[in-house]
Protein backbone atom coordinates (compact mmCIF):
# COMPACT_ATOMS: atom_id res chain seq x y z
CA UNK A 1 0.00 0.00 0.00
CA UNK A 2 1.16 3.53 -0.72
CA UNK A 3 -1.94 5.70 -0.43
CA UNK A 4 -5.48 4.39 -0.06
CA UNK A 5 -7.99 7.16 -0.69
CA UNK A 6 -11.19 5.21 -1.18
CA UNK A 7 -13.56 3.37 1.16
CA UNK A 8 -12.61 -0.14 2.12
CA UNK A 9 -10.33 -2.31 4.22
CA UNK A 10 -7.17 -0.71 5.59
CA UNK A 11 -6.28 -3.99 7.29
CA UNK A 12 -8.18 -7.06 8.49
CA UNK A 13 -9.62 -5.14 11.46
CA UNK A 14 -10.07 -1.65 10.06
CA UNK A 15 -12.34 -0.04 7.45
CA UNK A 16 -12.03 3.45 5.97
CA UNK A 17 -15.47 5.06 5.68
CA UNK A 18 -15.90 8.15 3.49
CA UNK A 19 -18.50 10.42 5.10
CA UNK A 20 -19.19 12.21 1.79
CA UNK A 21 -18.72 15.58 3.47
CA UNK A 22 -20.28 18.43 1.51
CA UNK A 23 -21.53 15.95 -1.08
CA UNK A 24 -17.98 15.11 -2.16
CA UNK A 25 -15.97 11.90 -2.03
CA UNK A 26 -12.43 11.91 -0.69
CA UNK A 27 -12.75 14.84 1.71
CA UNK A 28 -13.38 13.35 5.19
CA UNK A 29 -12.73 9.84 6.47
CA UNK A 30 -13.65 8.08 9.68
CA UNK A 31 -12.24 4.69 10.58
CA UNK A 32 -14.05 1.66 11.98
CA UNK A 33 -11.89 -0.66 14.11
CA UNK A 34 -13.40 -4.05 14.94
CA UNK A 35 -12.27 -6.18 17.86
CA UNK A 36 -14.30 -7.59 20.76
CA UNK A 37 -15.58 -4.02 20.97
CA UNK A 38 -16.10 -1.84 17.91
CA UNK A 39 -14.54 1.60 17.75
CA UNK A 40 -15.13 4.55 15.44
CA UNK A 41 -12.25 7.00 15.05
CA UNK A 42 -14.04 10.37 14.74
CA UNK A 43 -17.69 10.88 13.84
CA UNK A 44 -17.69 13.43 11.02
CA UNK A 45 -19.92 16.48 10.67
CA UNK A 46 -23.59 16.72 11.64
CA UNK A 47 -24.91 16.96 8.07
CA UNK A 48 -23.39 13.60 7.13
CA UNK A 49 -24.32 11.77 10.34
CA UNK A 50 -27.52 10.16 8.97
CA UNK A 51 -25.54 8.70 6.05
CA UNK A 52 -22.80 7.55 8.43
CA UNK A 53 -25.41 5.67 10.49
CA UNK A 54 -26.62 3.95 7.30
CA UNK A 55 -23.08 2.99 6.27
CA UNK A 56 -22.35 1.56 9.71
CA UNK A 57 -25.61 -0.41 9.57
CA UNK A 58 -24.59 -1.83 6.19
CA UNK A 59 -21.31 -2.94 7.79
CA UNK A 60 -23.28 -4.49 10.68
CA UNK A 61 -21.42 -2.12 13.00
CA UNK A 62 -24.07 0.23 14.35
CA UNK A 63 -23.92 1.34 16.99
CA UNK A 64 -20.18 1.21 17.64
CA UNK A 65 -19.26 0.62 21.28
CA UNK A 66 -16.98 3.63 21.43
CA UNK A 67 -16.14 6.76 19.43
CA UNK A 68 -12.64 8.17 19.91
CA UNK A 69 -12.41 11.83 18.90
CA UNK A 70 -9.05 12.89 17.48
CA UNK A 71 -9.87 16.56 18.17
CA UNK A 72 -12.91 18.73 18.84
CA UNK A 73 -13.31 20.55 15.51
CA UNK A 74 -16.87 20.37 14.15
CA UNK A 75 -16.10 18.15 11.16
CA UNK A 76 -14.81 15.41 13.46
CA UNK A 77 -17.21 15.63 16.38
CA UNK A 78 -20.59 17.08 15.44
CA UNK A 79 -21.86 13.75 14.13
CA UNK A 80 -21.77 12.39 17.69
CA UNK A 81 -25.16 13.69 18.92
CA UNK A 82 -27.12 12.00 16.12
CA UNK A 83 -25.13 8.76 16.40
CA UNK A 84 -25.85 8.69 20.13
CA UNK A 85 -29.52 9.47 19.58
CA UNK A 86 -29.91 6.69 17.03
CA UNK A 87 -28.08 4.24 19.30
CA UNK A 88 -30.33 5.12 22.22
CA UNK A 89 -33.38 4.39 20.05
CA UNK A 90 -32.13 0.79 19.87
CA UNK A 91 -31.50 0.60 23.61
CA UNK A 92 -27.73 0.97 23.23
CA UNK A 93 -25.26 3.64 24.31
CA UNK A 94 -22.05 4.85 22.71
CA UNK A 95 -19.10 5.77 24.89
CA UNK A 96 -17.30 8.88 23.64
CA UNK A 97 -13.60 9.24 24.44
CA UNK A 98 -11.37 12.29 23.95
CA UNK A 99 -8.34 13.99 25.42
CA UNK A 100 -9.06 15.69 28.72
CA UNK A 101 -8.16 19.06 27.17
CA UNK A 102 -10.69 18.48 24.38
CA UNK A 103 -13.63 17.86 26.71
CA UNK A 104 -14.44 21.54 27.50
CA UNK A 105 -14.10 22.37 23.81
CA UNK A 106 -16.56 19.63 22.87
CA UNK A 107 -18.93 21.10 25.43
CA UNK A 108 -18.47 24.69 24.18
CA UNK A 109 -20.86 25.22 21.30
CA UNK A 110 -19.00 28.42 20.33
CA UNK A 111 -15.61 26.77 19.88
CA UNK A 112 -16.22 26.31 16.15
CA UNK A 113 -17.78 29.70 15.38
CA UNK A 114 -14.88 30.70 13.07
CA UNK A 115 -16.12 28.08 10.60
CA UNK A 116 -19.70 29.32 10.27
CA UNK A 117 -22.48 26.79 10.10
CA UNK A 118 -23.74 27.40 13.66
CA UNK A 119 -25.54 26.35 15.75
CA UNK A 120 -23.26 23.62 17.02
CA UNK A 121 -24.34 21.01 19.53
CA UNK A 122 -22.64 20.76 22.90
CA UNK A 123 -21.22 17.29 23.53
CA UNK A 124 -21.13 16.07 27.12
CA UNK A 125 -20.53 12.79 28.96
CA UNK A 126 -17.09 12.25 27.45
CA UNK A 127 -14.50 9.89 28.94
CA UNK A 128 -11.04 11.50 29.21
CA UNK A 129 -7.84 9.84 28.05
CA UNK A 130 -4.29 10.98 28.73
CA UNK A 131 -1.02 10.86 26.84
CA UNK A 132 0.40 7.35 27.10
CA UNK A 133 -2.95 5.89 28.12
CA UNK A 134 -4.66 3.01 26.35
CA UNK A 135 -8.11 1.93 25.25
CA UNK A 136 -8.69 -1.84 25.39
CA UNK A 137 -11.03 -3.04 22.65
CA UNK A 138 -10.43 -6.69 23.47
CA UNK A 139 -7.83 -8.09 21.08
CA UNK A 140 -6.72 -4.61 19.98
CA UNK A 141 -5.15 -1.97 22.21
CA UNK A 142 -5.25 1.67 21.18
CA UNK A 143 -2.42 3.80 22.58
CA UNK A 144 -2.97 7.54 22.98
CA UNK A 145 -0.43 10.21 22.03
CA UNK A 146 -1.01 13.94 22.54
CA UNK A 147 -0.26 15.80 19.28
CA UNK A 148 -1.42 19.42 19.70
CA UNK A 149 -0.65 22.22 17.28
CA UNK A 150 -3.50 22.06 14.80
CA UNK A 151 -5.91 22.04 17.73
CA UNK A 152 -5.84 21.85 21.51
CA UNK A 153 -6.76 18.43 22.76
CA UNK A 154 -5.67 16.64 19.58
CA UNK A 155 -4.55 13.04 19.91
CA UNK A 156 -3.03 10.42 17.67
CA UNK A 157 -4.29 6.88 18.22
CA UNK A 158 -1.97 3.92 17.62
CA UNK A 159 -3.43 0.49 16.92
CA UNK A 160 -0.49 -1.52 18.23
CA UNK A 161 -1.62 -4.83 16.71
CA UNK A 162 -1.82 -3.53 13.14
CA UNK A 163 0.80 -0.79 13.32
CA UNK A 164 -1.77 1.78 12.24
CA UNK A 165 -1.83 5.33 13.59
CA UNK A 166 -4.76 7.73 13.25
CA UNK A 167 -3.61 11.35 13.34
CA UNK A 168 -6.77 13.33 12.58
CA UNK A 169 -5.63 16.70 11.18
CA UNK A 170 -2.43 16.93 13.23
CA UNK A 171 -0.13 17.15 10.21
CA UNK A 172 -2.48 18.71 7.65
CA UNK A 173 -4.67 17.64 4.78
CA UNK A 174 -3.61 15.47 1.85
CA UNK A 175 -6.62 15.01 -0.41
CA UNK A 176 -4.72 13.46 -3.32
CA UNK A 177 -1.17 12.44 -4.22
CA UNK A 178 -0.42 16.07 -5.12
CA UNK A 179 -2.88 18.19 -3.10
CA UNK A 180 -1.63 18.91 0.41
CA UNK A 181 -2.75 21.79 2.63
CA UNK A 182 -1.24 22.94 5.95
CA UNK A 183 -3.00 22.70 9.33
CA UNK A 184 -2.79 26.27 10.74
CA UNK A 185 -6.55 26.86 11.07
CA UNK A 186 -8.42 28.53 13.99
CA UNK A 187 -9.11 28.83 16.81
CA UNK A 188 -6.01 27.53 18.63
CA UNK A 189 -3.17 26.92 16.16
CA UNK A 190 0.21 26.57 17.90
CA UNK A 191 3.21 26.48 15.56
CA UNK A 192 5.75 25.25 18.11
CA UNK A 193 3.39 22.52 19.32
CA UNK A 194 2.85 21.39 15.73
CA UNK A 195 6.58 20.96 15.16
CA UNK A 196 6.95 19.14 18.48
CA UNK A 197 4.06 16.82 17.59
CA UNK A 198 5.62 15.94 14.23
CA UNK A 199 8.86 15.04 16.00
CA UNK A 200 6.88 12.92 18.44
CA UNK A 201 5.21 11.07 15.55
CA UNK A 202 8.65 10.34 14.06
CA UNK A 203 9.53 8.38 17.21
CA UNK A 204 6.44 6.15 17.05
CA UNK A 205 6.76 2.78 15.35
CA UNK A 206 3.90 2.55 12.84
CA UNK A 207 3.45 1.15 9.34
CA UNK A 208 0.33 2.98 8.16
CA UNK A 209 -0.70 6.57 8.88
CA UNK A 210 -4.39 7.43 8.58
CA UNK A 211 -5.51 10.98 7.84
CA UNK A 212 -8.98 12.32 8.43
CA UNK A 213 -8.52 14.36 5.24
CA UNK A 214 -7.88 11.91 3.61
CA UNK A 215 -6.88 8.29 3.50
CA UNK A 216 -4.50 5.62 4.71
CA UNK A 217 -0.85 6.18 3.83
CA UNK A 218 1.54 3.25 3.81
CA UNK A 219 5.03 2.17 2.80
CA UNK A 220 7.73 4.86 2.56
CA UNK A 221 5.16 7.62 2.18
CA UNK A 222 3.94 6.97 5.74
CA UNK A 223 7.23 8.40 6.99
CA UNK A 224 7.94 10.87 4.20
CA UNK A 225 4.60 12.61 4.76
CA UNK A 226 5.94 14.03 8.03
CA UNK A 227 8.73 15.86 6.17
CA UNK A 228 6.20 16.96 3.56
CA UNK A 229 3.87 18.28 6.26
CA UNK A 230 6.56 20.47 7.84
CA UNK A 231 7.76 21.77 4.46
CA UNK A 232 4.21 22.52 3.35
CA UNK A 233 3.35 24.35 6.57
CA UNK A 234 6.50 26.46 6.32
CA UNK A 235 5.94 27.34 2.65
CA UNK A 236 2.31 28.24 3.08
CA UNK A 237 2.93 30.19 6.30
CA UNK A 238 5.56 32.32 4.54
CA UNK A 239 3.05 33.02 1.74
CA UNK A 240 0.30 34.06 4.14
CA UNK A 241 2.82 36.19 6.03
CA UNK A 242 3.92 37.92 2.82
CA UNK A 243 0.30 38.61 1.87
CA UNK A 244 -0.98 39.50 5.33
CA UNK A 245 -2.62 42.71 4.11
CA UNK A 246 -4.46 40.93 1.28
CA UNK A 247 -6.11 37.93 2.89
CA UNK A 248 -9.73 39.00 2.54
CA UNK A 249 -11.93 37.57 -0.18
CA UNK A 250 -11.26 34.73 -2.61
CA UNK A 251 -7.64 33.57 -2.35
CA UNK A 252 -7.75 30.74 -4.89
CA UNK A 253 -6.29 32.61 -7.87
CA UNK A 254 -3.47 34.13 -5.84
CA UNK A 255 -2.53 30.82 -4.20
CA UNK A 256 -2.64 29.08 -7.58
CA UNK A 257 -0.29 31.69 -9.04
CA UNK A 258 2.28 31.44 -6.25
CA UNK A 259 1.99 28.04 -4.57
CA UNK A 260 0.08 25.41 -6.51
CA UNK A 261 -1.19 25.98 -10.07
CA UNK A 262 -3.14 22.71 -9.91
CA UNK A 263 -5.13 23.62 -6.80
CA UNK A 264 -8.69 22.52 -7.66
CA UNK A 265 -11.57 24.98 -7.74
CA UNK A 266 -13.81 23.27 -5.21
CA UNK A 267 -15.66 24.52 -2.15
CA UNK A 268 -13.62 22.56 0.44
CA UNK A 269 -10.42 24.12 -0.94
CA UNK A 270 -11.83 27.66 -1.05
CA UNK A 271 -13.12 27.25 2.51
CA UNK A 272 -9.75 25.94 3.66
CA UNK A 273 -7.90 28.92 2.20
CA UNK A 274 -10.16 31.29 4.13
CA UNK A 275 -9.81 29.29 7.36
CA UNK A 276 -6.03 29.31 6.98
CA UNK A 277 -6.19 33.11 6.73
CA UNK A 278 -8.20 33.25 9.95
CA UNK A 279 -5.83 30.87 11.72
CA UNK A 280 -2.84 32.89 10.55
CA UNK A 281 -4.36 36.19 11.72
CA UNK A 282 -5.38 34.86 15.11
CA UNK A 283 -1.94 33.39 15.78
CA UNK A 284 -0.11 36.56 14.76
CA UNK A 285 -2.44 38.72 16.84
CA UNK A 286 -1.74 36.56 19.90
CA UNK A 287 2.02 36.56 19.44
Amino acid sequence: MSAMRRPGKVNDDTTLIDTGMGGRDGVTAVYLVRADRTCLIDAGAAAEAPHLVEMLQELDAFPPDVIVVTHPHWDHSQGIPLLRQEAESTGRTIEVVAAAEAIPLLADAHFNDDYGGAPYASIHDVTPVVDGGTIDLGGITLQIHDVPGHCRGEIAILDEKNGTIYVGDAIGYKLSDTLILPPFVPPCWDHAAFLSSVEKLRRIDYATLCLAHFGAIGDAEAGDILDEAVATCDKWWRWYDAHADRLDGDLLAAVRADLDPDLPDMEPVRNSLAWLATGYRQYVAGH
